[in-house]
């Protein structure tokens, strides 16, 4: 029953690493304890019942979370049976070499330990003929700082004596531990291991491994508002705007050249006879014109439509306005400003092949763009 409570505690104290508490007795330092122990006397012994004990101990913290301790406990008027049914008060002496392990870094807030150790129980040697026995204890418990100096400590054990059976008997044991010497300043927690403690640490949480300054904030060694571990373009000028991964927003291309002189696109934009309809070839053929447009944004166009010399002279001029007004509906459907658009007809007063052939013709069914500033 013991051996399984000694196990459970156990599995407690390990399972509760890691630690923010780092109480009791910090490494390289020496101590003294007050014991108080309640200990369930060996019944195969002939001893009865339980008795409170009191003893002290010295310790030497000696590397981390180790310290050794060399305990003396005594337990008075533990009674002994004695043949014809009689008992006789008797005391107990434990003197034990043990070893602390104390669990670094529980959430917890005190420090859980493990503690094993060895010695000697010594009997009262005119009932059992022998001064002493080899004993054993392993135990758990915990560690709570009262003050810088003083800590409270409590644990619960087994002890075991192979010279006197293989009984498991209990001992509970309760220590006020002081401190000697010079105290070194204890640790301030750091939950997030930057190196910079919970109390002055203005960014908790950073992800380990990243370098921060000393408010525990991570580096940003050009001042662009993003941290170091996730700068793409370290050393950006002061005053750069950046995005999120630190780099300034691509340089947007040249301002074109201003137009000084107008810009003439004599465009093979063809119309069927008595017709104003683009088709989708002559469609295409006005992207150039439209990049032009859309890269000089302070431009103006006038669309010139143009006939060839068969009908009348008012029909063909209605004929070009219609064939100029069809153009400025497809630029201003592209995305153009219409308000940066104008037609004007021209009829078939301007034509730039002979109307004597059916080629020449066709030829001067035609739009030209004029751009200016």
């Amino acid at each position: 029953m013991l051996g399984r409570w000694i196990a459970a505690a156990f599995g407690f104290a390990v399972a509760s690493a890691p630690v923010w508490a780092d109480d009791g007795p910090q490494t390289g330092q020496f101590y003294l304890s007050g014991l108080a122990s309640y200990y369930y006397l060996p019944e195969n012994q002939g001893y009865e019942g339980k008795r409170a004990g009191f003893g002290l101990g010295l310790g030497w913290a000696f590397h981390d979370g180790w310290a050794a301790e060399l305990d003396w406990t005594r337990f008075n008027n533990a009674d002994v049976d004695l043949p014809g049914g009689q008992t006789q008060p008797d005391r107990i002496d434990n003197v034990m070499l043990n070893a602390f392990y104390k669990i670094q870094g529980s959430k917890l807030p005190f420090s859980p330990y493990v503690v094993l150790g060895a010695g000697r129980s010594a009997f009262n040697k005119d009932i059992y003929g022998s001064d002493d026995e080899w004993a054993f204890n392993f135990g758990a418990g915990a560690y709570k700082d009262l003050s810088d100096r003083f800590s409270l400590r409590a644990d619960v054990r087994g002890m075991y004596v192979p010279g006197k059976g293989d009984d498991l008997t209990p001992i509970g044991t309760l220590a006020v531990v002081m401190k000697l010497g010079s105290l070194a300043p204890k640790a301030e927690p750091d939950a997030d291991g930057d190196g910079v403690p919970d109390s002055r640490d203005k960014c908790p949480g950073t992800p380990a491994g990243r370098k921060v300054d000393a408010n525990g904030c991570e580096l940003d060694s050009d001042g662009d508002g993003v941290v170091d571990a996730l700068d793409a373009c370290p050393n950006t000028p002061p005053g750069t705007k950046v995005d999120s991964r630190g780099c300034p927003p691509p340089a947007p291309p040249p301002a074109p050249a201003p137009v000084k002189e107008p810009v003439r696109f004599d465009l093979t934009v063809e119309f069927a006879f008595n017709s104003a309809e683009i088709n989708d070839l002559s469609f295409r053929e006005l992207r150039n014109a439209m990049q032009f447009l859309r890269d000089h944004p302070s431009t103006h166009a006038v669309i010139e439509g143009h006939t060839d010399n068969r009908g009348t002279d008012a029909y063909n001029q209605k004929l070009s306005e219609r064939r100029a007004a069809a153009v400025v509906d497809v630029l201003a459907k592209s995305g153009i400003d219409k308000g940066r658009l104008s037609s004007v007809g021209y009829g078939e007063s301007r034509p730039i092949a002979s109307n004597d052939t059916d080629e020449g013709r066709q030829k001067n069914r035609r739009v030209s763009i004029v751009v200016s500033e």
